[in-house]
């Protein structure tokens, strides 16, 4: 999964990217949501971190790694 995939949640409200991607262990009033988006075929998981500034996304990061989110 690529960066580009998912541009267009920036300047979405929270409620908005939860209508989208779902609930997941976020809190909902934290400045950063984490969602594990897959797996790599050894087993890394792909994360997609949401970050937010005054209540819309300002950027979206994917990044991979063996630990938890």
């Amino acid at each position: 999964m690529k960066k580009e995939n998912f541009n267009h949640l920036v300047g979405k409200t929270r409620g908005e990217v939860k209508t989208e991607l779902g609930d997941g262990f976020n809190y909902f009033t934290n400045q950063i949501w984490t969602y594990e988006i897959g797996k790599t075929w050894i087993g890394k998981r792909i994360i997609l971190s949401v970050t937010f500034k005054d209540g819309k996304v300002s950027s979206v990061e994917v990044h991979k790694t063996f630990r938890k989110c």
